[in-house]
């Protein structure tokens, strides 16, 4: 199906050809600022890989910087191609990624969204609380509760604006702790690195590339941009939506900005030497400590907004809404199941030995093909490509070929880091 790209956010009312076209891009005055919207977008992407990048250039050597800008580029571009997908119709704005894969293709889109993005709105925030958790227990070792007595002390935490805020209107104010959480950190990381920049170790080299390690240095870098997760929620909550390629792309550049300032300085200092995450190589002193809680203090809060997508979309299917359940059942519905959804991820964080190498799994699938492939495949369906001028087109191609790439590259890292905690679990 292909649209006129200047009417696709418009439709006439179906009373009267003669009435205004209806703009479903309008203000909408009772959501939130766009602030708002670029704290939640640079909180839950800036999380998910800064401390790592000094490994990644470690992996493929300093052309991981352009890699990075190349993601960044890509990322910018595929999150207004999707977004442009959710209003295709001209209608009705389509509520969430499943539905995008929907329209396009029917059930198998539906199902394939669903598993990509199940596995990393569930999946990331299990992961955050096995790290608070893990965290916790060596920062008050004096406590002497054990790492799974922390994980649930974390959930619990996590639990109270999850279940007490419904939209991501009201989450977002919490974005805004959690962005600066993530500056305050990459200020840690940046301020240890300079420190051993005076004594570099003798066994520490510097590469510009290495070959052998690029495929896996690029799925790193593109995992890094994964959040459009919660695009859908971010820009539902938006006061002004057609500000939204403005924000997203402010957004994210203001992640590559914190990106850049941790991975270049932490190469520099540390090199074929650099530890992830980057504390690990960081000098052990306070400031590396007050780093660690602020890690604690930000995956708490971007938890709750990743496991409120979810729940959104868990509430739309079952539809637990005031018009449909009242209000006082409708708060019920939703405080029982939100107190599942989270009593899961805490039970899965404690009894799963090595959830990580399974997350990292679908992570590198569904990451790269949430973020790259399916934005572009589905605006080909849904808005058609000769839309699109060639130049576009020579884009997509290289950007649906590294989405590929990166999902297979790291896919095959993900099962071999699987297969060795096997080993290590038996023996």
């Amino acid at each position: 199906m292909e649209k006129n790209a200047e009417s696709m956010y418009e439709v006439r009312s179906v009373h009267s050809d003669k009435e205004s076209p209806v703009d479903l891009l309008a203000e909408r005055p009772e959501q939130g600022s766009n602030f708002l919207a670029y704290a939640n977008v640079v909180c839950v992407v800036a999380g998910t890989g800064t401390l790592g990048l000094p490994y990644a250039l470690r992996m493929g050597g300093w052309i991981g910087v352009g890699i990075l800008i190349l993601s960044l580029l890509m990322s910018i571009y595929t999150a207004i191609l999707l977004m442009k997908c959710c209003y295709y119709n001209g209608k009705y704005r389509l509520s969430s990624y499943q539905e995008v894969g929907r329209h396009a293709f029917g059930t198998p889109g539906l199902v394939a969204v669903w598993f990509f993005h199940t596995s990393i709105v569930l999946g990331a925030p299990i992961m955050y609380l096995i790290l608070s958790g893990v965290e916790m227990g060596n920062l008050i070792p004096s406590a002497g509760l054990s790492d799974k007595a922390w994980i649930w002390i974390c959930a619990a935490i996590v639990a109270v604006p999850f279940v007490t805020m419904r939209t991501l209107k009201e989450v977002a104010v919490m974005s805004i702790f959690g962005a600066l959480a993530t500056v305050v950190l990459v200020a840690v990381a940046v301020r240890g690195s300079i420190m051993d920049m005076a004594n570099p170790s003798p066994t520490m080299v510097h590469n510009n590339v290495i070959l052998a390690n690029l495929p896996t240095t690029v799925a790193s870098i593109s995992i890094c941009f994964g959040g459009n997760v919660v695009y859908f929620h971010v820009e539902e909550a938006m006061r002004y939506p057609k500000s939204w390629n403005r924000v997203v792309a402010a957004a994210l550049a203001t992640c590559s900005v914190l990106y850049l300032a941790t991975a270049i300085p932490g190469y520099m200092a540390y090199g074929s030497e650099a530890k992830s995450p980057i504390l690990a190589s960081l000098p052990q002193d306070i400031t590396t400590k007050i780093g660690t809680i602020v890690i604690i203090i930000h995956v708490i809060l971007a938890a709750p907004i990743l496991l409120t997508s979810f729940a959104l979309e868990f509430e739309r299917l079952f539809d637990i809404s005031v018009a449909r359940r009242g209000a006082v059942m409708e708060r019920v519905y939703r405080t029982v199941s939100r107190l599942a959804i989270v009593g899961v991820c805490g039970a899965i964080a404690c009894v799963v030995p090595f959830f990580g190498d399974f997350l990292s799994l679908l992570g590198a699938m569904g990451n790269c093909s949430l973020i790259f492939v399916m934005p572009v495949i589905f605006y080909f369906k849904l808005i058609g490509w000769r839309q699109l001028k060639a130049y576009e087109l020579v884009w997509c191609a290289i950007i649906v070929i590294i989405g590929v790439v990166s999902a297979i590259i790291g896919s095959i890292d993900a099962v071999k880091a699987l297969k060795a905690s096997f080993d290590n679990y038996n023996k």
